[in-house]
């Protein structure tokens, strides 16, 4: 028998603890994982394009597979798939530092990133689901507080470990996730309800979501390119392995502080509202961060940054959640981890080729034009929204 998932007014009901704890875990794996994939790469030679290239095929296959997540998740339900995502990810990751062939690397990526889909959208349609319409922005941002809290983690663990053995580093983050696989088999429902497919076409709910979807776009494309790019850029900048690690956690730190409060105003306020400002004030930063030169600026920067930029992600879902019925939730959610993804893998590639052209301090050049556009639209919409009334 199905067990159902009810919305609740608290933040802290059974099912969302379970979804918060398996967030953070799989936060603190990406904090090992992708920083050090890039690390590993760079020390072997690797061009940067390709380095960019690896993360890029890793988000598109989280985007392309989205579609077929979302047709097992309805037939098998949220916890198979979760805990099937997350084992094949902790299985084919430990495989990374084995080898130096671009090939292996890329069927690698390739498996991360079916695994990771299957978290994304099973993780972010439970979420939704149990959530309730009063506390859906907050809760969000608990759930991206812990997956902030993980990436606080992972890289110091990480980068710590990798001056030790790299094959190590990458076993701990594998055996992190299976403790996430762990909970999800002994805490989530058997089969959490997913609702059957309306017959709503993907246009009509772009159209819906073009606001959160365009965020979740701009948010993974300046996430991923921070998460790839950035180390390789502070590498070149003849910073240690460890002042990375940092300089990556600090970013987090940020977003850390301020997505709880500022999520919480958005639930008051209105989420579209505090999502303006938090563009406005990430599009100032992300200059900063660029331009700055010294190491105790780049923290600082990279720190404010975080704060500004890391609410954008949990008020762009809670947005699908807020718009979408119950029945839309699961094609919604796949569409947003779709839009997202894309995003990631635009950027470390996109990014890549413009630092290639114009130089090294052009890495967030593309994400600043992101930011600028959605802001635009957001201003369009709500003076066209105020005219008609």
């Amino acid at each position: 028998m199905q067990q159902t998932s009810t919305p609740s007014n608290t933040l802290f009901s059974r099912q969302l603890i379970t979804l918060y704890s398996i967030s953070f875990l799989v936060g603190t794996s990406f904090g090992i994982f992708n920083p050090l994939i890039s690390t590993f790469m760079e020390q072997r030679q690797i061009d940067g394009i390709w380095i960019g290239l690896t993360s890029t095929i890793y988000f598109l296959t989280i985007a392309l597979a989205t579609r077929w997540v979302e047709k097992i998740l309805r037939q098998y339900g949220t916890r198979r798939i979760m805990m099937l995502g997350l084992m094949v990810t902790s299985f084919c990751t430990p495989l990374f530092p084995l080898t130096t062939q671009l090939p292996f690397w890329f069927l690698i990526r390739i498996l991360m990133g079916l695994g990771i889909c299957c978290f994304f959208v099973t993780g972010q349609t439970a979420l939704n689901s149990c959530s309730h319409e009063n506390n859906r922005a907050s809760v969000s941002g608990i759930y991206f507080l812990a997956l902030a809290l993980g990436f606080v983690v992972g890289p110091i663990i990480g980068f710590q470990i990798y001056s030790i053995s790299p094959q190590l580093a990458f076993l701990v983050g594998s055996g992190v996730l299976l403790c996430g696989s762990a909970i999800a088999w002994k805490e989530l429902p058997r089969k959490l309800i997913v609702a059957k497919k309306t017959p709503n076409s993907s246009i009509k709910l772009l159209n819906k979501l073009k606001f959160p979807l365009l965020g979740a776009f701009s948010y993974g494309f300046a996430e991923a390119t921070l998460i790839t790019l950035y180390p390789v850029f502070l590498l070149r900048q003849n910073y240690s392995v460890e002042q990375m690690g940092y300089t990556v956690s600090v970013f987090v730190v940020g977003s850390i502080i301020s997505t709880i409060p500022v999520t919480q105003i958005a639930d008051r306020y209105g989420r579209i509202r505090i999502l303006s400002i938090s563009l406005c004030v990430g599009l100032l930063v992300s200059l900063g961060l660029v331009l700055s030169e010294r190491y105790e600026m780049s923290l600082l920067f990279s720190c404010l940054t975080g704060a500004s930029v890391g609410p954008i992600y949990p008020l762009c879902l809670s947005l699908i959640g807020e718009q979408l019925s119950q029945e839309e939730l699961p094609s919604g959610t796949a569409l947003f981890t779709k839009i997202y993804s894309f995003g990631c893998a635009a950027g470390p590639i996109l990014s890549s080729i413009i630092m290639q052209l114009l130089g090294g301090r052009h890495i967030f050049s593309l994400s600043i034009l992101l930011y600028a556009i959605l802001l635009v639209g957001i201003f369009l919409q709500q003076r066209i929204y105020r005219q008609s009334i």
